[in-house]
């Protein structure tokens, strides 16, 4: 058992929750200023810090102060947060508030790439029984990419093919409430996020809570799927939506349906009320998992499947 001393503790107890945050590369975003402003999590954007207190909203959990911050987001016991904490070197507050402000634009560190793309390849396909079709089609695509650290990186491309920010999926189970490492990049396009599309003319915009739910979904649906344009919204986030329809109207394409495929929960379905108050019924599809909580868990329930085909988009 873990056990931890008097002067441990507190020094821990000094950690303010933010500088925590960033010292363990958890995105966020400054949303308020003045002499106590307030701050929220980009991959969990019901997640809010004001001070040194936090409010995880989608999760009915807040807390005061580092140890606390680190117990709920990792899922960890008292100790084992307190050396979380205490693992690292911390900025001063002033540093911190200057980085957060920070909107350079959004440089994709090629160099960080690996020509193996292996264990992503086990991670996808083997772990989160994503189709081997779709995991190579990506890889093909330059879409999905193996960092030095044997993450999945998840990137976000423009019209243009250019890359505006990317996800990073971590392979390797850490023992925390979320599994494995999970991160936006710095400065990636805030409304922006992982998009493919499925035919040459599109005419269906899909919204998804996360990259990994994206790919699950279209290896669900297989051929069946057509003319549609998946985006994962890293989170639930209501402005990306609205980037994605401006986006998609300004490529020429007419939106004929908006399908809402998020998590099959409190903050999907609260998620999917309003996206119901923003659209017409003739517009908006439902296509929650209705026997899961996301498309990975519907996914990997279902029977194995022998490959047939290529994808060929």
């Amino acid at each position: 058992m873990t056990k931890v001393t008097a002067d441990e503790i507190s020094k821990a107890r000094e950690v303010p929750v933010i500088d925590f945050i960033q010292a363990n590369s958890i995105g966020f975003k400054q949303e308020s200023n003045g002499p106590e402003p307030y701050y929220r999590l980009t991959n969990h954007d019901s997640l809010v810090i004001k001070g040194n207190k936090f409010v995880w909203n989608s999760q009915n959990e807040s807390g005061y102060g580092a140890i606390s911050f680190a117990m709920s987001y990792y899922n960890l016991k008292f100790p084992d947060a307190v050396k979380r904490v205490n693992e690292h070197e911390y900025l001063s507050k002033t540093v911190i508030q200057e980085q957060s402000k920070e909107k350079g634009p959004f440089k994709y560190p090629k160099y960080l790439e690996t020509d193996n793309t292996s264990k992503i390849k086990e991670y996808l396909i083997n772990e989160r029984k994503i189709d081997s079709r779709v995991v190579d089609w990506c890889i093909r695509k330059d879409l999905l990419a193996q960092d030095k650290k044997q993450n999945v990186v998840f990137k976000w491309k423009d019209s243009k093919g250019d890359v505006v920010g990317a996800d990073r999926q971590g392979t390797v189970y850490i023992g925390t409430k979320r599994g494995t490492f999970k991160q936006i990049m710095r400065n990636s396009k805030e409304d922006g996020g992982f998009t493919i599309d499925v035919g040459q003319k599109p005419d269906k915009l899909a919204f998804f809570e996360s990259p990994i739910d994206m790919l699950s979904y279209w290896s669900v649906k297989k051929e069946r799927l057509q003319n549609t344009r998946m985006i994962s919204m890293s989170g639930l986030k209501i402005e990306t939506v609205a980037a994605a329809m401006k986006d998609f109207k300004k490529d020429g394409h007419e939106i004929k349906k908006i399908i809402s495929c998020v998590d099959n929960d409190k903050a999907g379905n609260e998620f999917h009320e309003k996206m119901e108050n923003l659209f017409k019924k003739a517009i908006l599809s439902d296509q929650r998992p209705k026997q899961a909580k996301d498309w990975n868990d519907l996914l990997k329930q279902q029977k194995p499947m022998k490959v047939q085909q290529s994808y060929g988009m």
